[in-house]
């Protein structure tokens, strides 16, 4: 079976085992992280490797800033905010859990560009696994009270005219 070669973990920077062709994702052994790679030069075939919450973190940047620049655009209702706001929030609160679960079982931590390891490592994924606990509930939040903004409400007994 042909492979590439070995790559380096972009999370951890520990050699990975070899990359079978035609597969797209991967974990690392030594972090437990999912890496994704892709193609970034068709043309030279040179691909990128990227961890999988930072893909979709960037989507969820992207979605976030495509719909408010489309509601402001289109001059939307502000309700429709609610939704703009609420799913990627959703998306970021579940990749901090995965991230911040995986910090915790492998004592190994990424966070602004530093690799932290051992008893720190595991109670920042705690918390990082907390902050996402919270931000999928504050989602699940602003979806529920978009969907009862946008549902039509029946009258009531006393209000629909009857004594």
């Amino acid at each position: 079976m042909i492979s590439l070669p070995r790559p380096e973990c972009p999370y951890c920077h520990e050699a990975m085992r070899r990359w079978p062709l035609g597969q797209h994702m991967l974990v690392c052994d030594t972090c437990r992280r999912p890496i994704v790679r892709y193609l970034a030069a068709p043309s030279r075939r040179i691909f990128r490797l990227r961890p999988l919450y930072s893909v979709i973190n960037a989507i969820a940047l992207f979605i976030l800033v495509a719909t408010f620049l489309a509601i402001v655009i289109a001059r939307a209702d502000i309700r429709h905010i609610m939704l703009a706001v609420a799913i990627p929030i959703a998306m970021f609160g579940a990749s901090d859990i995965g991230d911040g679960w995986l910090s915790w079982r492998t004592s190994l931590d990424r966070g602004w560009n530093h690799l932290r390891k051992g008893r720190k490592a595991r109670l920042i994924g705690l918390a990082r696994a907390a902050f996402g606990i919270a931000g999928c509930a504050v989602a699940i939040f602003g979806l529920l009270a978009y969907g009862d903004m946008t549902t039509p409400r029946k009258p009531l007994a006393h209000q629909a005219g009857r004594p």
